[in-house]
């Protein structure tokens, strides 16, 4: 009964900290926080592991805060790390496209800091992306990813803003009720779809979807510039 309580207690705790992560990763989205995302980043490998998924995905939204100010110090301080072990993930998980999309647009973020990259890591990022298609094209990360992809990169290199709403959309389409909850994936898939629309000049869709995000998340201040910037408070 003693070894029951202890394995009972064991389950609730690890639970408690899964959450604790999923909450401070949701709150330094919409902060933009680098202390928030360091600490997700810990958070996390306490909850899950050092080489656990769940720790890559906090540091590439780490990674993918930086952007928000080009804190390029702080990208190149955590850059090889999270490489090494989303390569390590794809190494033990062959079958596991969600691992492979993620380090697919760590690659997109390392050429945005260092374009010349772009001649080596385009290949690289391009595969790896049509991989994780191939493998889990059901996965409402990896099509997130796959737009985000498609809506960044430059039509002569297969961007393509069309194909990026589609799926924006179908991401979306994908998440499953309790997964929007405070997900910042989610909320970023939204804001993807926005500016896609944008992009191809469907603005009253873009504005309706922006809406629907702050209404999801009255904090949700990048959504609420959006709408500013199109005339809308």
């Amino acid at each position: 009964m003693k070894q029951l309580t202890i394995i009972i207690l064991l389950i609730i705790s690890i639970s408690l900290s899964a959450q604790e992560a999923s909450e401070t990763q949701y709150a330094a989205y919409l902060k933009a926080s680098k202390a928030l995302w360091e600490k997700s980043v810990n958070e996390a490998e306490e909850a899950y592991g050092k080489e656990s998924f769940e720790r890559a995905i906090a540091l590439y939204g780490l990674l993918n805060n930086t952007m928000a100010n080009q804190d390029e110090e702080t990208f190149d301080q955590y850059k090889k790390e999270t490489v090494d072990l989303l390569e390590q993930l794809i190494e033990d998980n062959e079958e596991w496209g969600e691992p492979c999309a993620v380090l697919s647009s760590v690659y997109g973020l390392i050429m945005a800091y260092s374009p010349m990259k772009g001649m080596y890591l385009g290949m690289k990022s391009s595969g790896l992306m049509d991989d994780a298609m191939k493998l889990q094209s059901e996965s409402p990360l990896v099509q997130k990813l796959y737009a985000g992809s498609k809506l960044y990169t430059p039509e002569m290199w297969g961007g393509d803003a069309e194909k990026a709403a589609k799926a924006f959309q179908k991401s979306l389409s994908l998440f499953g009720e309790v997964e929007k909850a405070n997900n910042w994936i989610y909320l970023d898939t939204m804001m993807g779809l926005a500016m896609a629309y944008k992009k191809i000049g469907e603005e009253t869709k873009a504005l309706n979807t922006l809406e629907k995000a702050v209404e999801l998340e009255p904090q949700y201040f990048w959504a609420k510039a959006e709408l500013e910037k199109m005339g809308k408070s």
